[in-house]
């Protein structure tokens, strides 16, 4: 559930949000983008398998890290496609927000996981009500109420470390960190955490499920994944006082 200030309202001005009709857009025109996403984050995918045998895989990794973003975007197009969430300016930004994207990765993994993953959570004991991790809960929790739509805090949240983690831009610095040289304020460079093999090969499976994810939701072959309804209804909930129709937080 969304923690918010205690009885705090909080007003987006009237520049933040679109009017329905500036976003009235015809489905064409989110499956096009939604594609375009997809087509580009499969190249980004196909560039960094020529580079996988690289020592050390940096560039393959941020190429790899880019991708999951593409996906990640055309994953929250597909939720404005799907009438889960509604478009708006807030949600046009966070399309353009490298951590928004690395946030709704987090939650694409969990619905999409590995197969080690998959099994152990089909095998868990059934307790007769599925319950969401609480570093997936806090990644949603996050992205509405951190990133897309800001609140002032009275008392601010506890977080899952590993959704703050990203929250905070880990993975984008890891990813950074694959193609530039920081210089410190001294004029020394920094050093920088160097990429394994390893971690290139998680990246990459992870980047393929993102995309597998977000094509069986266009295509409607595949709302089966795990814990699907129970995630999609929670944005559907966080993101209801977002609407065109509604320019304030709860």
């Amino acid at each position: 559930m969304p923690r918010t200030a205690a009885g705090e309202q909080h007003r987006y001005g009237s520049f933040l949000i679109f009017q329905v009709a500036e976003f009235n857009m015809k489905e064409s025109c989110f499956r096009h983008s939604i594609d375009s996403c997809l087509n580009n984050g499969e190249r980004l995918l196909s560039d960094a398998l020529m580079l996988e045998f690289s020592e050390p895989p940096a560039t393959a990794f941020a190429l790899v890290i880019l991708a999951q973003e593409e996906f990640a975007k055309a994953f929250l197009l597909a939720l404005v496609d799907k009438r889960i969430i509604e478009w708006n300016e807030l949600i046009w930004r966070a399309t353009r927000d490298h951590t928004c994207k690395q946030l709704l990765a987090i939650v694409m993994d969990y619905l999409n996981p590995d197969f080690d993953e998959f099994m152990a959570r089909i095998k868990a004991p059934p307790d007769g009500k599925v319950k969401v991790p609480s570093y997936i809960a806090d990644a949603l929790n996050i992205l509405r109420y951190e990133k897309i739509g800001k609140l002032p805090w009275v008392d601010p949240p506890n977080y899952d470390h590993k959704a703050k983690k990203v929250s905070k831009g880990q993975i984008d610095r890891l990813k950074q960190d694959q193609l530039y040289v920081d210089i410190g304020k001294m004029g020394s460079v920094v050093p920088k955490e160097v990429v394994s093999q390893k971690q290139f090969e998680d990246e990459k499976d992870r980047a393929e499920r993102l995309c597998s994810l977000v094509q069986g939701m266009v295509e409607d072959k595949r709302t089966s994944y795990l814990e699907y309804k129970e995630v999609t209804d929670a944005f559907r909930m966080l993101f209801a006082s977002m609407s065109s129709g509604n320019n304030r937080d709860p």
